[in-house]
């Protein structure tokens, strides 16, 4: 299965809930790509790069990406997820901001701050403020070439 993981970072460094969603795509399992869009982002390519888990970066360094518009954002990671089976970004007020526009370019669910991965398409998800974990499971149509799913992950890395 190859995962797409899209870096939550500043244009300078990346941030910790990008460890997050790498924590969680390495529990699905596959190779991970790290997205890392913005201007002037190469650090937080590099740093992604250092990743444990990760196999490979990719880096959207344009002005046009610099403030990290989600109208842009959204276009370019459905642009670059025709080749992947899963795109997890980290839950974070970004994430949920574009997420759901690229679940909706890609005509796929997305399911929302897993925080457990049960197995490739089952995680559990806190509902009720937290205050109970649901296991959720994919509903999307599978056919035997591809599968693709969304998230938006809380997970939490490990050091």
């Amino acid at each position: 299965m190859s995962i797409l993981v899209v870096a939550e970072h500043d244009n300078a460094q990346l941030k910790d809930a990008t460890l997050n969603a790498v924590a969680a795509a390495n529990a699905i399992g596959g190779d991970i790509t790290v997205l890392v869009v913005g201007g002037g982002c190469d650090a937080a390519a590099q740093a992604a790069a250092q990743v444990a888990g990760v196999s490979k970066v990719l880096c959207a360094d344009n002005a046009a990406y610099e403030h990290q518009l989600a109208e842009n954002v959204a276009a370019l990671v459905a642009e670059v997820a025709a080749d992947y089976n899963c795109i997890i970004a980290p839950a974070t007020t970004n994430g949920k901001n574009f997420m759901p526009r690229v679940a909706a370019l890609l005509d796929v669910q997305m399911i929302s701050d897993i925080s457990g991965v049960v197995s490739a398409d089952t995680f559990e998800r806190p509902i009720y403020a937290g205050n109970v974990i649901a296991t959720v499971q994919s509903s999307d149509a599978k056919n035997r070439y591809w599968r693709k799913w969304i998230y938006s992950s809380v997970f939490r890395y490990r050091r």
